[in-house]
């Protein structure tokens, strides 16, 4: 029985396909047999990301992309790419209901749900193997281009690893350059062999910024090659997991099974010692070769910038499992708003608002805009506020708050219950008329940056690697300046919806 979304209860998605299933009947999934141009330099899939995003248009289902090793293999586009489709991934269609239920769930490790391992003749991600010699990843995987991006990325996989020390599992969602027909940033040119058994992958190690980074930095310490398995097109509760800042070596696929109500199905790897979602369309397994660091470009960011170089460790694959007939999920980063967005501004928020309200019971809600500004949302505001200054008191706290994300803040705006955390008209209107730029602002110079933020200092790899960030209190002054503020001139919303409900004929 195929569950349907509602409000109030987590749903198990058993992979992505049911998902998709539920959009289609939903009228938000489309199937499109047009052909598009998939390939280097010529690719329309940019523009199309722009076209339907720009919308909140459905997500696709594209049948026929002429780009290579695309025939027969269909390419999902723009899945999660509304604020109502990314909240269903977890059974919700109101955007609010799955961010607390994200936060509840993420600040409550008892609801979690430890992942099952199950036998392979179960698992369909082992319906075709492919190992060894027979690897051949510029024969076997779809290479889809989007706009002047130099290679081709995969963009839909995550990353399973152990810390090389403790074994403690870690799920991240990374991106990887494949190499076939891929263009060298420098001039140069990549060795034949890239193409067949290799991908550069967006672990950043030196410094680690991530917890792949951590495994592969202690790995690299030890002399060691770290073991890793990429599985593609999963469970989307697996995905969204994957993108939230859980503790070090706290399992996320525990944390996807809370979100998603029941135990997340694993199975062994074929090569590698670690465990997979059992109902993935296709599985890379391989090992780090962190004595290998490869120089890629160009490469679209999620802050809407081109990067031309980057300097990423090799991936070596060993082997490839896939289902008969497999999905490939293909997606861009660009200026927002772009398919997995919303996919990624849920975790961040929840991840945030989790942390403050375990301390900060004042804290009612946290937005992140799309160009990641965040915005706090007190219940209190004025003479009700806990104490002077409480404001830079919350802005201290986002910084300092645990998880991935609240560190690397670069713009954090606090305001009042009267303010919509959504509505930047509105949070424009707080700072206007409760802000004083010198002293209710806090800079911190010597920050922790958004990795591929394009005005940062750069790494060794070529990641951000400090960043100036700034908070902004734009609650009322009392009883920092004022005993008494003038009071807020707006029209009711009981009143407002009569009179719109009386001349609704009309207007």
């Amino acid at each position: 029985m195929l569950p349907t979304a509602h409000t109030g209860v987590p749903m198990a998605f058993k992979d992505m396909r049911e998902f998709l299933a539920l959009l289609e009947k939903d009228g938000q999934l489309k199937q499109v047999d047009v052909p598009l141009d998939g390939r280097r330099e010529t690719n329309e899939l940019q523009a199309l990301m722009h076209h339907v995003c720009s919308q909140d248009g459905p997500a696709l289902m594209l049948n026929k992309v002429d780009a290579i090793n695309t025939e027969g293999v269909p390419i999902l586009f723009n899945p999660f790419g509304t604020r109502e489709r990314t909240a269903m991934t977890i059974g919700f269609r109101d955007w609010r209901a799955a961010k607390l239920h994200h936060s509840e769930v993420l600040a409550d490790p008892a609801r979690w749900h430890a992942p099952k391992v199950i036998d392979k003749a179960g698992a369909p991600c082992k319906e075709v193997i492919i190992r060894g010699d027979e690897v051949s990843l510029d024969k076997q995987l779809p290479h889809v281009w989007f706009g002047k991006e130099g290679p081709a990325y995969i963009t839909n996989a995550m990353t399973f690893s152990k810390d090389p020390e403790t074994g403690g599992r870690n799920c991240g969602w990374y991106r990887f350059t494949q190499f076939l027909d891929a263009t060298h940033p420098q001039g140069g040119s990549y060795k034949p062999e890239r193409a067949k058994t290799d991908l550069a992958a967006f672990y950043w190690w030196n410094p680690p910024f991530s917890d792949i980074g951590r495994h592969t930095f202690k790995a690299s310490q030890m002399g060691k090659r770290l073991e890793v398995a990429i599985a593609g097109v999963c469970d989307p509760a697996l995905h969204l997991a994957s993108a939230t800042g859980v503790p070090y070596n706290v399992d996320e696929t525990a944390f996807a099974g809370g979100l998603r109500g029941s135990p997340v199905e694993m199975v062994r790897c074929e090569t590698v010692d670690l465990e997979v979602p059992a109902h993935a369309e296709w599985v890379l397994e391989g090992e780090v070769c962190s004595d290998e660091i490869e120089t890629i470009g160009w490469h679209s960011n999620p802050v809407g910038y081109y990067d031309r170089v980057q300097a990423l460790p090799i991936v070596r694959i060993k082997c490839l499992t896939r289902r008969r007939k497999p999905i490939w999920h293909a997606t861009m980063e660009m200026v927002p708003p772009f398919d997995h967005n919303y996919m990624a501004l849920l975790p961040v928020e929840g991840e945030v608002l989790s942390d403050l309200r375990k301390k900060i019971p004042e804290v009612h809600d946290v937005a992140v805009t799309p160009n990641m500004c965040y915005v706090v949302q007190l219940s209190v505001d004025g003479w009700r506020k806990p104490h002077p200054n409480f404001g830079k008191y919350v802005i201290h706290a986002v910084w300092g708050s645990a998880g991935r994300w609240g560190r690397t803040a670069k713009l954090v705006i606090v305001v009042g219950p009267d303010v919509d955390p959504y509505d930047l008209k509105q949070v424009e209107w707080a700072m206007m008329t409760r802000w004083q730029p010198a002293k209710d602002s806090i800079v911190q110079p010597d920050g922790i940056p958004m990795i591929l933020d394009p005005s940062c200092e750069k790494s060794a790899q070529f990641g951000a690697f400090r960043s100036d960030q700034m908070g902004i209190d734009a609650t009322i002054k009392i009883p920092e300046r004022f005993t008494e503020y003038p009071e807020v001139s707006q029209a009711d919303p009981a009143a407002v919806a009569a009179v719109a409900k009386k001349l609704a004929g009309i207007l």
